[in-house]
């Protein structure tokens, strides 16, 4: 990740929701590809987003395999997920990463195009009119370390796993998407 980049988002651009009702994903995604502006914009699970540095790593790739023609997946959002999740295989990324059939919370994330300015107020605004756009509500849960979020992307851990070291199997996760030919 260069660094202009990072002084840019003290933390990655994400926002947190909920639902009052569960979602029925099928129309909750076509309603959500009906209004989003750019593949650059995401739903993950409320457990799969869990520092900014782990999100950083996962738009560094994706935007670097998107641009050099390797991407796994057809669309950026799809490969985020897919580098995110640490998997070659793309459904195999939605079932980690993905949002989930009546899911009642999560996160919508903006996948940074590194090689231009972002303009943080209107992506903001942007966040703001998809959340309300598909009926969600902004909250303000933080983004946090999650072991069993960290173990449904496919990381294994021992009983003695010590909390720091979460963040970096995670951005390791990340970085082993493209080596490791197992889903």
């Amino acid at each position: 990740m260069s660094m202009q980049v990072a002084a840019m988002w003290e933390t990655f651009p994400c926002w947190s929701w909920q639902s009052n009702e569960p979602l029925e994903l099928k129309s909750f995604v076509q309603s959500f590809q009906k209004i989003v502006p750019s593949q650059r914009w995401v739903f993950c699970r409320s457990d799969v987003a869990q520092t900014s540095r782990q999100l950083w790593t996962a738009t560094t790739v994706s935007n670097r395999n998107t641009e050099r023609g390797t991407a796994q997946a057809r669309t950026l959002d799809a490969e985020f997920l897919r580098v995110l999740a640490g998997t070659h295989n793309v459904s195999e990324a939605f079932k980690r990463a993905g949002l989930q059939d009546k899911s009642t919370s999560g996160w919508l994330l903006h996948i940074p195009d590194q090689t231009a300015s972002m303009d943080s107020d209107s992506i903001d605004q942007e966040a703001k009119a998809l959340l309300n756009g598909l009926g969600l509500s902004k909250t303000s849960e933080p983004l946090a370390i999650n072991l069993e979020g960290a173990k449904n992307l496919g990381i294994s851990f021992d009983e003695t796993v010590d909390v720091s070291r979460i963040e970096a199997s995670l951005i390791g996760h990340i970085l082993l998407a493209d080596v490791s030919s197992s889903p």
